[in-house]
């Protein structure tokens, strides 16, 4: 109970990476990378787990920055059905600590529902670092849960504990590939790698690779001047099999102050009219 699940269809195309890369799913994935957001985000993740079958995997950010420095973030994960699903609601905040470096924290609140045996209640943290030591590179560092807390004390459940490092490098320009190591207490270490390719800030191409299941990925993602940005991924892994992934996220643009003045009447026609 209590799994980290990744979000974003843009993180499934590359491979399943996530908490090295710098978009509005950061502050569900890597609250740290947040801070370096320039403008408020809003993010909708859909997977049907299983097709045909009812699962599915829903997550929805907010990723707003302040002017006083950092950024605020709240997130909602829902994965499951009616009989069984897990909800993950974080409340997140991260800030720059220098122009290269970053840190972040969120609280979580997790909630287990079982049909016939009620729900279970439980809270936990988790802590991000986040640094550009260049503006080609990207390293990560992100730790859920590492306090170990418990689910139940008097089964001795507990919610996993997992540790992440990732890097993400723009090899050429418009060219991006990114790695990353999980780890948990329990199981094997687990290796991800992908790359992205963005055509004339269009349209992007994205695969990529994971182990434990072996998990093979491939992506595309279409960039609209309005701020808004449509992802489609594709997994297929012997677990689960073949499964598509879906994201929408909508960046709201900076005003131009200069965009309406061509419509403003200009001094000298004002005199005209006032002689």
């Amino acid at each position: 109970m209590g799994e980290l699940r990744v979000s974003g269809a843009r993180q499934i195309g590359m491979g399943l990476n996530s908490i090295s890369m710098i978009n509005a799913y950061s502050v569900y994935n890597n609250q740290a990378a947040g801070a370096y957001l320039e403008r408020p985000s809003f993010g909708i993740y859909y997977a049907p787990v299983f097709l045909g079958q009812n699962v599915s995997n829903i997550s929805t950010v907010i990723a707003v920055p302040v002017k006083k420095g950092g950024t605020l973030g709240l997130s909602f994960n829902y994965f499951g059905y009616n009989l069984f699903n897990e909800k993950k609601l974080g409340l997140s905040y991260s800030i720059k600590l220098a122009k290269w470096v970053s840190l972040g924290m969120q609280l979580d609140y997790l909630n287990t529902q079982i049909s016939g045996y009620g729900s279970k209640n439980y809270f936990t943290f988790e802590l991000g670092i986040f640094s550009k030591p260049i503006d080609e590179l990207a390293i990560a560092f992100h730790v859920y849960n590492p306090l170990k807390l418990y689910v139940d004390k008097a089964t001795g459940e507990k919610v996993p504990t997992l540790f992440r490092l990732g890097i993400t490098y723009e090899a050429i320009k418009k060219f991006y590939i990114s790695a990353q190591i999980d780890k948990d207490l329990k199981n094997k270490l687990i290796f991800r790698a992908g790359a992205e390719y963005t055509l004339k800030d269009i349209v992007c191409f994205r695969a990529g690779v994971a182990t434990d299941p072996v998990t093979g990925t491939l992506g595309i993602g279409v960039l609209l001047k309005q701020g808004v940005s449509f992802d489609v991924a594709f997994s297929y892994q012997s677990n689960l099999g073949f499964q598509p992934h879906f994201g929408i996220t909508y960046t709201l643009k900076k005003r131009d102050p200069l965009k309406n003045l061509d419509k403003m009447p200009s001094s000298t026609s004002t005199n005209k009219k006032q002689k």
